[in-house]
């Protein structure tokens, strides 16, 4: 019999080898009958070695077409998508999130919220001083910021 054939038992006739019936001719995920090709499942490439399965990082192309405001996780075969903090979404599509109009932001009671891409800001109202966190009332008759008459009295 010529090569990858083997004789039968009747001594007359060969038939193919099938590569695949012993250890799936040592290919990682799939091997093809008769001539024990291997290939490698989605998300996997073949291994220069022909037999072994590398996993593709789909993240490491275009952040594997996830949201420009969501990070990609590489998985084994696959890859998920997140949408980043301050936006909303299935990491594929994500929108920003105001803070301001949901009132998840921590703003103090003295100052104002101001929504920005991804986040927000928080400003202490006229009178008020502070990190927009955190206001304390500015005593405007002790610091003489004050405008009353010269000729009244400031409280």
């Amino acid at each position: 019999c010529n090569a990858e054939y083997a004789l039968n038992s009747d001594g007359k006739t060969c038939s193919i080898i099938d590569q695949c019936a012993t250890n799936n001719n040592g290919c990682a995920h799939a091997c093809s009958s008769p001539a024990g090709a291997c290939s490698c499942n989605s998300g996997y490439l073949l291994g220069s070695d022909g037999k072994s399965c590398d996993d593709i990082n789909e993240c490491d192309t275009n952040n594997g077409g996830c949201d420009a405001n969501a990070s990609c996780q590489n998985t084994a075969g696959g890859f998920t998508c997140s949408c980043n903090s301050g936006f909303a979404g299935d990491g594929n599509s994500c929108t920003d999130i105001d803070e301001c109009s949901d009132g998840t932001d921590n703003c103090h009671a003295n100052a104002s919220c101001q929504n920005t891409i991804g986040g927000f800001t928080c400003t202490c109202n006229s009178g008020y001083a502070g990190d927009g966190v955190s206001c304390s009332d500015i005593n405007e008759c002790a610091d003489g910021t004050h405008s009353c008459d010269a000729n009244a009295s400031c409280e």
